[in-house]
């Protein structure tokens, strides 16, 4: 069972902050909210929105707590298929979340309403330690290996899962192709505004072509993601921004939305380019890949790929960090986007990505 909290009613979903007040609280989650304060807003990708909350317990006394609201109030939330984007989380958190070895924080409330409007609270991580690795930050190898290990975790808890397969939502590609996200990445007037940006210079002169890099990713997606076995559960754009270590070392994964079954070096791949900087990659990436497969064996897989087909696997999907070049200004720092196009271009080139892909090289 997952550990999302069960909704007792359903209640209409904010669409502004002003309306996260304690009685939307109240109305909303199944413990009793007494009291509420907005503590931070942050915009982005989605809106965050750290609150305290004053729960009453059952001898009546009063336990704040902090907790984080994760809906889509942003002037882009609505315009290029993101509701459904923000809707897969939400999906996430009903059917999976803390399920499957995902390791997920608490949800206390999760929804999504025909108008496109979706919303979740979180627990807070804070509270135990959790590190947010930074985009625009290199990891070093032992930081990825930890974040290898838990995808391993979800990869062998999942693996070539029948109700992975079944799922109409998980098996269609989950909210990245239910939204066609690959044309709004590859939306023209957003490639004339962002090829003259700084991280259009960190692409290799023979990567800077829309129509070969729109190709290759529709490749990715249609002949590797979702046409290669074995599949298992994926988080569907984990790169390192989605990734914090708690005080033991432990790596678990945020951002949930793109939730979907996909071929099992999805994950693995997006988390080693976007990662580690080129030097640190070549260096360490079958290593690497090793210590994935041997997490997936300690975990329960039966005769896991090779590691030849692991590196095929990391050699295409290399593409998708790619359209890091793409991300929309609203979603990303500028650094940040340069950074993993900067580290994927070189990805790409060391592994003839777009060879493989579009020719089979």
């Amino acid at each position: 069972m997952s550990e999302t909290a069960e909704l007792e009613r359903q209640v209409a979903i904010p669409t502004s902050v002003e309306q996260m007040n304690t009685e939307w609280f109240n109305s909303a989650l199944k413990e009793k909210i007494v009291g509420s304060r907005i503590l931070e807003v942050i915009h982005g990708t989605a809106t965050k929105v750290k609150v305290e909350l004053d729960f009453e317990l059952d001898d009546g006394t009063v336990e704040p707590r902090v907790c984080w609201i994760k809906t889509g109030l942003e002037p882009h939330s609505k315009k290029i298929g993101s509701e459904k984007v923000y809707a897969g989380e939400t999906f996430f958190y009903r059917n999976f979340g803390q399920k499957y070895e995902t390791r997920t924080p608490y949800c206390y409330y999760a929804d999504s309403d025909d108008e496109g409007n979706s919303l979740i609270v979180l627990d807070d991580l804070c509270k135990i330690g959790a590190k947010f690795c930074e985009p625009a930050e290199a990891g070093t190898s032992e930081v990825i290996a930890a974040g290898l290990e838990a995808m391993a975790r979800y990869h062998a808890a999942t693996w070539m899962n029948a109700e992975m397969r079944a799922d109409p939502w998980m098996n269609s590609g989950g909210s990245f192709d239910n939204a066609d996200c690959l044309a709004w990445i590859y939306n023209q007037e957003h490639w004339d505004e962002y090829s003259l940006r700084p991280r259009f210079k960190k692409l290799d002169p023979s990567l800077r072509d829309h129509d070969m890099l729109l190709a290759a990713h529709t490749v990715l997606r249609r002949d590797w993601v979702r046409g290669k076995e074995p599949f298992a559960m994926s988080h569907g754009d984990a790169h390192f921004g989605q990734m914090y270590i708690l005080p033991s070392g432990e790596a678990r994964m945020l951002d949930w939305q793109c939730v979907q079954t996909g071929y099992y070096m999805t994950d693995p791949a997006n988390l080693i380019v976007s990662g580690m900087n080129p030097a640190d990659r070549r260096a360490t990436d079958k290593d690497l890949l090793k210590h994935y497969l041997g997490k997936l064996a300690e975990f329960g897989v039966e005769n896991p790929p090779s590691l030849e087909d692991a590196f095929q696997g990391l050699r295409a999907g290399t593409m998708h960090q790619l359209s890091w070049v793409m991300c929309l200004v609203a979603m990303q720092p500028e650094e940040n986007c340069a950074a993993i196009a900067e580290r994927a271009s070189h990805a790409a080139m060391d592994y003839n990505t777009i060879g493989q892909l579009l020719r089979g090289e």
